[in-house]
């Protein structure tokens, strides 16, 4: 399962950088909705934070985070590569829970809550089979179908949006909207599990990563946008899935309603990719395929015993270690790296 640097490109490793912080972004909303009716403008402002981010770690190359902090940090490397395996068992769980909780919620409830996460890490066990190249080839396509899903969501929402909800007068609320900037780089954070694969080098003409963190900050600000605008700040910070409770008005009279469990099912997609990356992840820290299954078993427990309810009452700290482990670290290895290449000269 364990590949060589350079069997998966650079365009798919950001793809699935993109689908898989997909999956955490629809609870932003609620998170957001905190900060007043403009904090869907607080997770737009997560784009240049990601472009500063983005510059901090250039130079780590395509041989993967784990080699990076063996590399340059020696035993306390591995040390740290530990502390990132158990984040990837940690956010698989997390992820899994948050699915099957969804799930249940919808016209899917009729499927037993262990089945449904029994059946989510058997699927990503069988994504990742084999390895880094077939599950980034499988995302790819998930791309396209969640894509397609949100171009939908979006053209259909436009029509229920209540500017009201969105532009209220007063710059206090604008200021205080800023604030969701905080839990939405926490959410673009476990994006960074995809730094620990393997890939090549960016080939001309492939898309360069501050599109991609563009684009997933345009996305999530859409999506923040358009559950606010339909249900305003006040319903959307209280509701538990707001994003998905949205998505039952969307639509016309007749036609394209009920989009709730379209959007379900199409959300798995993402957190397949998560699963998945994490899995792969925790592959290339210990080298050995049997790294994943720990990652994949962790994925089920939580489907079974991690409901949204119980994730919400730790939400900050999970943040906190979001932004410590997949924003703070790889920017202080980079710099690392950095400090040694200038100290040994030309």
């Amino acid at each position: 399962m364990r590949t060589r640097e350079g069997k998966v490109s650079y365009r798919q490793v950001w793809v699935g950088v993109f689908l898989a912080a997909l999956a955490p972004a629809a609870t932003l909303p609620s998170v957001a909705a905190r900060f007043g009716p403009w904090g869907w403008l607080g997770v737009a402002a997560v784009i240049p934070l990601g472009l500063v981010w983005l510059w901090a770690v250039r130079g780590l190359g395509g041989a993967g985070l784990a080699t990076v902090f063996k590399r340059q940090w020696g035993v306390l490397g591995s040390c740290v590569s530990a502390a990132y395996y158990l984040w990837a068992m940690g956010l698989a769980a997390l992820t899994a829970g948050s699915c099957v909780d969804r799930l249940g919620r919808t016209d899917y409830g009729e499927i037993p809550g262990w089945l449904a996460a029994v059946l989510l890490g058997l699927v990503a066990a069988y994504l990742i089979y084999k390895g880094n190249g077939g599950f980034l080839r499988a995302v790819q396509v998930f791309f396209l179908a969640l894509a397609a899903a949100l171009a939908l969501f979006f053209l259909l929402g436009a029509a229920n949006l209540d500017a009201a909800n969105l532009y209220p007068a007063g710059g206090e609320e604008a200021a205080r909207g800023l604030g969701a900037v905080w839990p939405a780089a926490a959410t673009l954070s476990v994006g960074a599990l995809g730094m620990f694969l393997p890939h090549a080098p960016r080939k001309a003409g492939e898309s360069p990563g501050w599109r991609w963190l563009t684009l997933w900050g345009l996305a999530a600000a859409g999506i923040c946008a358009l559950v606010i605008g339909t249900l305003g700040a006040e319903l959307t910070a209280k509701a538990p899935l707001p994003f998905f409770l949205a998505l039952q008005g969307i639509g016309f009279p007749g036609a394209f309603q009920r989009l709730e469990a379209a959007g379900t099912a199409a959300w798995v997609l993402s957190d397949l990719a998560l699963v998945g990356l994490a899995a792969l992840a925790a592959v290339e820290i210990t080298g050995k395929r049997g790294g994943a299954w720990p990652v994949l078993l962790a994925a089920a427990a939580g489907g079974v015993w991690l409901p949204n309810a119980v994730v919400a009452e730790a939400q900050d700290w999970l943040f906190a270690v979001n932004i410590l482990l997949g924003g703070g670290l790889p920017i202080l290895v980079a710099a690392t790296r950095r400090v040694r290449e200038a100290a040994a000269g030309p």
